[in-house]
């Protein structure tokens, strides 16, 4: 019998450490999925900048007397214009990387002759198309 209650004893704690392994982590907070979207968002603004930049560096409007006199000067302005779009408080679900692949293909793709004044002339570069559902 003693042989039974502690081969059962056994059973029962190796059922136990199994189970603490298979422990999923505990749900994340609010704070930190918002933190995560307000970065997904960031990142998002860093593509586009850095989408956007490169197409006004191939259309030849960085430089001296130029709409852009620097690279940086163009990223910095992409940002400060896109930062307020994609953030966690307008992109409350996260940004749609699909979505945003899109727009910065459309980026990539735009004609040097085509007005580029706002991002939201390329169609699939609008907050409501690049934000997640």
């Amino acid at each position: 019998m003693s042989i039974t209650l502690e081969t059962a004893l056994r059973a029962g704690g190796l059922a136990l450490a199994l189970a603490a392994c298979g422990h999923q982590r505990a749900p994340e907070t609010a704070a930190v999925q918002a933190e995560a979207r307000a970065s997904e968002g960031g990142s998002a603004v860093e593509s586009i900048a850095e989408a956007r930049c490169a197409r006004e560096s191939r259309c030849e409007n960085i430089g001296a007397d130029k709409r852009y006199s620097s690279m940086e000067d163009c990223v910095l302005r992409v940002r400060e214009d896109w930062r307020d779009d994609l953030d966690a408080r307008s992109c409350p679900t996260g940004v749609n990387e699909t979505q945003l692949n899109e727009c910065l293909g459309a980026i990539r793709q735009e004609e040097c002759s085509s007005p580029f004044d706002t991002l939201e002339r390329v169609a699939a570069c609008t907050a409501s198309q690049i934000c997640a559902d």
